[in-house]
């Protein structure tokens, strides 16, 4: 996948989401992108998102994150659909899990919050882009469910999952860091590879785990109420012919 890089000042992992689908169709251009928190847009990143013609934002931050990190500040005339996943929270990182235990529990325990975001694209006004804290867990199993369900190659989603830990490495981590720090917190090689890494292995893992239980994305993504309507919806709305 070639990455399609977008400056938004105030964010370290926008960019816009872009991959190869299958039957003619390619994903619409400049319509869905991926990011971390917006809580740090200032007037220059918000007239990059009205630049862009964003009309919705979707939020997968829990309502925890939210506190800690900030509102999103997007623009008055951007729609914020909050759809909190504690997945990939503080919390879950601050309790010892594995990314693959982040991973499992968002697929597992948020199939509701799941259903909400895919919904949230799939109905957007216009431009959307979906982000959490760091831009790659929570918003990672989202738009990879996305993409392989409209038809995306598996390595082109899983490429693009792992891009996000070049985008967060340095000032992006060494801040997260100093957070973790202002909460009493030692952060550990465990720890802070956690905060910015996005291993492609584990991703794919999961997938496969999807394959193995679930009957692949499109049976899961039905196992937890994502209707033919839905992805109706959501084709018309992402895709147009190659």
């Amino acid at each position: 996948m070639s990455e399609i890089g977008v400056r938004v000042p105030g964010t370290a992992n926008f960019r816009e989401v872009g991959a190869a689908v299958v039957g003619g169709y390619r994903l619409r251009p400049g319509y869905l992108f991926r990011s971390d928190a917006l809580s740090r847009l200032g007037r220059e990143g918000r007239a990059a998102l009205t630049g862009l013609g964003v009309r919705r934002v979707v939020d997968l931050r829990s309502d925890r994150d939210r506190r800690l990190g900030g509102r999103d500040r997007p623009g008055a005339d951007v729609e914020v659909v909050r759809v909190p996943m504690l997945g990939g929270s503080a919390a879950s990182f601050l309790g010892g899990w594995e990314l693959r235990d982040v991973y499992r529990e968002i697929l597992v325990g948020h199939g509701p919050e799941i259903r909400a975001a895919v919904r949230a694209v799939a109905g957007s006004p216009g431009p959307v882009v979906v982000h959490c804290t760091a831009g790659k867990d929570r918003t990672g199993i989202v738009i990879a469910l996305v993409l392989l369900v409209l038809g995306a190659d598996r390595d082109e989603v899983v490429a693009d999952y792992a891009a996000s830990e070049g985008h967060l490495a340095g000032e992006w981590t060494d801040r997260m860091v100093r957070r973790l720090r202002l909460m009493g917190v030692r952060p550990d090689a465990r720890l802070r590879a956690m905060i910015g890494s996005s291993p492609a292995a584990v991703l794919r893992d999961e997938l496969q785990w999807l394959d193995r239980e679930r009957g692949g994305v499109a049976g899961y993504l039905a196992s937890v109420g994502v209707g033919a309507d839905d992805l109706d919806r959501l084709r018309a709305t992402l895709l147009v012919p190659a």
